[in-house]
């Protein structure tokens, strides 16, 4: 009898495993399946078919309601669609259940912040943080919401918590260093022009400027010395007739979305306008366009006495993805025409917004360069295409910026008869 009782229980607890090991490995599979099918949807929403992923994550909710991954990647494809109210409904129900989803805080403070309410994104931020205060990747999305909301005392403190926790974390060394750098009020900046043509006569023509800007809580204010030098043929470095010109130039903020350019030079000598003057209102647009309008004024001393041109200016500008474009007119009245003249700017973002490479393509001149800063004003009636290419970047831990850039110009110097110009530029400046 003890014996049967005991081969009865041996049986039982076989049986037990053997149930609960098929129960196990039909999990098992369960899961496999259904991470087959998340990483299908995952792949399905990167490549832009974000509807489908939402359908396949949804029938892997109905028969596992608790897989919380499927019910994240439908609220991050709502958030991308830009349905933040049912981004927010999903992403709320994997809190319910399990509140310190950390998968589902990081989506919740992205759509925070892409739906532009940033003191949720940083409460979602703090909120994550009280589970996980050493988690890096909290700690920089809240750097980086504090720094856009303009709490620059606190991104400072937070830059320096996520450091203590790891010194070599890049992107934290980055975000220290953009700080830095947003902080140094004063730049000191050399800008050297060149331009060399042979046609009607030898010209090399020197622009050199030295300029002292400084940040303000209203905007920038620029200080700026030029130097003027028309080098004839035989002439050696500099000739006996170099000009002076004395210029500022301000950038008050009006609004969050709008801001001014203004400008003032004089000049005591014959190289440049004796007096410039120039003003123009920027305006940002939704779709990250910026439109401007404006007038440059210059007063030119010949001998036959004083001329002033009025020029009117308007701009487009349009940033797309890691690039720029810009179309800018200029035009003169003179006489009973319009004389005008394009530029149309693009420039490729490489590292960040300081490092650049950049192409110029125009017609006419612009009385914003060195050429068009100039006593003659027979220089604004006469055709000319010109291209350049420019490249920017930044030096000495990101204090250094420097620009070079070199042009090619076919210029229109007496009716239908045209000239070569090479142009060449460098620029350095340096924050203080």
């Amino acid at each position: 009898m003890t014996k049967l009782l005991s081969l009865l229980l041996v049986v039982s607890y076989v049986l037990v495993c053997s149930v609960n090991l098929n129960a196990q490995e039909i999990d098992t599979l369960q899961s496999k399946n259904f991470s087959d099918e998340f990483k299908e949807a995952q792949v399905l929403a990167f490549n832009g078919n974000r509807e489908e992923a939402r359908k396949l994550c949804y029938k892997i909710l109905k028969e596992q309601p608790n897989f919380h991954d499927a019910r994240i990647l439908i609220g991050r494809t709502f958030a991308w669609d830009k349905r933040y109210n049912e981004a927010r409904k999903e992403l709320q129900l994997v809190l319910d259940k399990d509140y310190d989803n950390k998968d589902a805080i990081s989506a919740f403070i992205d759509l925070e912040k892409w739906s532009v309410d940033l003191s949720k994104a940083l409460f979602y931020c703090e909120y994550g943080q009280s589970f996980y205060p050493r988690e890096e990747d909290f700690l920089i999305k809240k750097i980086k919401i504090q720094q856009e909301k303009g709490l620059d005392a606190k991104s400072l403190q937070t830059i320096n918590e996520l450091l203590e926790i790891n010194p070599g974390n890049e992107e934290g060394i980055k975000l220290f260093k953009a700080y830095k750098s947003a902080t140094r009020k004063y730049a000191l900046t050399v800008k050297h022009d060149f331009e060399h043509f042979e046609e009607p006569y030898v010209r090399r023509w020197h622009v050199s400027s030295f300029q002292v800007s400084r940040r303000n809580a209203w905007g920038s204010l620029i200080g700026k010395v030029n130097i003027g030098d028309l080098v004839k043929a035989g002439e050696g470095l500099w000739s006996n007739e170099i000009s002076k010109q004395f210029e500022i130039d301000a950038y008050p903020r009006i609004s969050a979305s709008n801001y001014m350019y203004l400008n003032y030079g004089y000049s005591p000598d014959n190289l440049f306008p004796e007096h410039r003057a120039g003003a123009e209102f920027y305006q940002k647009l939704p779709a990250k366009f910026e439109a401007s309008a404006g007038v440059r004024f210059l007063r030119f001393d010949g001998s036959d006495g004083h001329k002033n041109v009025y020029i009117y200016t308007g701009s487009v500008g349009k940033y797309y993805r890691n690039y720029w474009f810009s179309l800018r007119g200029y035009f003169t009245p003179k006489d009973s025409d319009v004389s005008r003249s394009v530029f149309f700017i693009t420039r490729r973002y490489l590292r960040d917004a300081k490092q650049y490479i950049g192409l110029e393509l125009g017609t006419g001149t612009s009385p914003d360069e060195a050429r068009g800063n100039v006593s003659n004003f027979d220089t604004y009636k006469y055709d000319s295409w010109k291209v350049r290419l420019g490249y920017q970047d930044q030096l000495i831990d990101k204090r250094l910026t420097y620009l070079l850039r070199a042009g090619y110009e076919r210029e229109e110097y007496e009716v239908s008869e045209k000239r070569r110009i090479l142009t060449f530029s460098v620029k350095l400046s340096y924050q203080l």
